[in-house]
């Protein structure tokens, strides 16, 4: 090995002895001599890289690369998190951060606020959605990614940065000094009351204050008469085990277990219980809203609601994420990166395995490893029940009371969409008239102007086709105008209009004036599909 790799030889072996191990003690002689075997093979290669490849290699790159590999080969969970993928981990962990207040995005090479937040400095200054970042402290962002963008914008509270803007009906460039501000990323970002008494919560991540998010909510929907609740995690990637537990423990009786893991050290077994008493009583309904693109932390929570009889759970079966990773600072490299290292998986109140098959072996369910191979059918569920003795399956996620899928889009609307026509033409609208039509309402004329629109910007379209999907396109122009003109919540109820899940979960909360009667509803209903 050469003299510039070998100073790095002993913190490379510490580290990947540090990976490998864990800090769990080897029990053979035989596995302690195989692992150095094999850090010498690492090594050999380290030295041969570095004295042969084709151009001079950055040690730092590929120690990382190694590192990275090492925790690929694995499991999908275990990473490597470098200075920045550390830094965004906090932030999605802790929910807060020093900034403007700003969601973007790039449109044609430009930077673009979607939506400022409301209550943070670039919101009370007047920046709009809409409006073109074309500058950052006097540099032109054309070109720009949307990280990079970030990378600029944020920064430490109290600190300035000057942003030039675009905006649409307004001749000249603005220019505005923003002082930066911590920056809250609410998880409970929507929460409202619908007809009939029902209650909705939007619960979008489980970071550091989740449980106290929700319990404001909740407070502020009781006391306007809720008779239900719908908790919605749909495509909630999860977070935060404690808060996973905080959230549900609302909704459990003390000593009602929330959920256990296990591993293969005995540190790692651990069972987490309900500590305190429901906040409702028995007769509740209580609707918890998942997808597919509901994990972790999401099924949890999901899991307990359905395994103690708390209420159902409606949509589709969820992701099925049930592995614990533990986050472990890499010290003797910097105090910058870390990993996150799977080191158990999570079982449900009813002894259900949240883990789909493919994700391990799944011989605590009885179910085969491996994808089913064509022409097969699919290996029955494991049943398990609940504390009530209704029957609910495992096998991976959790599999809703009520099957209720989402409306398939069509080809033409996700086209719109992707394009982000819809929110260039709320844009171009309120640069034409300064204010949105009455109530939102979509006449012949506004219907017009976006076929207009549309010509403008070279989108080819059939007329038949857009005429066939008026109704849905229409309400995503209500949508974005609505976000433009008034409040994220407003464009968010628009939305919800056309999001069958949405409403048919509404309509099962209203025909239940008592948890029995959700019960009796989910036992008698057929999967609603709507093609």
């Amino acid at each position: 090995m050469t003299r510039r790799f070998r100073r790095y030889a002993p913190i490379l072996t510490a580290l990947i002895v540090g990976v490998v191990l864990g800090g769990w003690a080897v029990e053979r002689v035989s596995a302690r001599k195989d692992l150095y075997t094999y850090l010498d093979l690492f090594n050999d290669s380290l030295a041969k890289i570095e004295g042969a490849y084709v151009e001079e290699v950055d040690p730092k790159e590929l120690m990382y690369g190694a590192i990275r590999g090492m925790l690929d080969s694995l499991d999908p969970y275990s990473t490597f998190l470098d200075e920045k993928d550390f830094s965004d981990f906090q932030v999605t962990t802790e929910g807060e951060f020093g900034g403007l207040g700003i969601q973007i995005t790039v449109r044609d090479g430009v930077l673009t606020v979607v939506s400022p937040i409301e209550g943070t400095p670039a919101y009370d200054l007047g920046i709009q959605s809409g409006d073109r970042v074309v500058g950052i402290e006097g540099e032109s962002t054309r070109g720009i990614t949307v990280d990079g963008a970030v990378k600029r914008l944020r920064g430490a509270p109290g600190t300035q940065v000057t942003i030039t803007i675009g905006r649409e009906g307004v001749d000249d460039l603005l220019e505005y000094t923003i002082t930066r501000d911590i920056i809250k990323i609410d998880s409970v970002p929507y929460s409202f009351m619908l007809d009939g008494g029902v209650g909705y919560v939007r619960i979008s991540r489980f970071a550091r204050t989740t449980a106290d998010e929700l319990e404001k909510a909740l407070s502020e929907l009781e006391d306007q008469g809720m008779k239900s609740l719908i908790l919605d995690v749909r495509s909630n990637p999860g977070g935060l085990l404690s808060q996973a537990v905080d959230v549900s423990d609302i909704f459990l009786d003390t000593g009602e277990l929330v959920v256990s893991t296990k591993g293969r050290l005995k540190n790692q077994n651990t069972e987490y219980f309900a500590r305190t008493e429901a906040r409702y009583d028995r007769d509740f309904p209580i609707l918890v809203l998942v997808n597919g693109g509901s994990a972790s932390a999401s099924e949890i929570l999901a899991g307990a609601i359905q395994d103690w009889d708390r209420g159902v759970v409606v949509g589709t079966t969820s992701f099925g994420k049930g592995s614990v990773q533990t986050l472990m600072r890499l010290r003797p490299l910097t105090k910058e990166c870390a990993m996150k290292l799977t080191t158990a998986k999570w079982y449900i109140a009813s002894g259900r395995l949240i883990e789909k098959p493919e994700r391990w072996d799944t011989e605590d369910e009885e179910l085969v490893e491996g994808e089913i191979e064509s022409g097969e059918s699919e290996p029955e569920r494991p049943e398990y029940q609940t504390a009530a003795g209704r029957i609910v399956y495992g096998g991976g996620g959790v599999t809703p009371d009520i099957v209720v899928e989402p409306v398939r889009r069509a080809d033409i609307v996700v086209d719109l969409e992707r394009r982000e026509e819809f929110f260039e033409f709320a844009i171009a609208y309120a640069g034409r008239h300064g204010s949105p039509p009455s109530g939102y309402v979509i006449g012949d004329g506004e219907w017009g102007e976006f076929l207009e629109f549309l010509d403008r910007d070279e989108f080819t379209y059939e007329l038949a086709d857009l005429e066939a999907e008026r109704t849905e396109i229409e309400r995503a122009i209500r949508r974005d105008m609505a976000r433009k003109f008034d409040s994220r919540e407003t464009a968010y109820l628009i939305a919800a209009e056309g999001d069958e899940q949405f409403v048919q979960t509404a309509e099962f909360a209203r025909q239940s004036a008592n948890l029995d009667a959700l019960f009796a509803l989910a036992e008698d209903h057929e999967a609603v599909v709507v093609e």
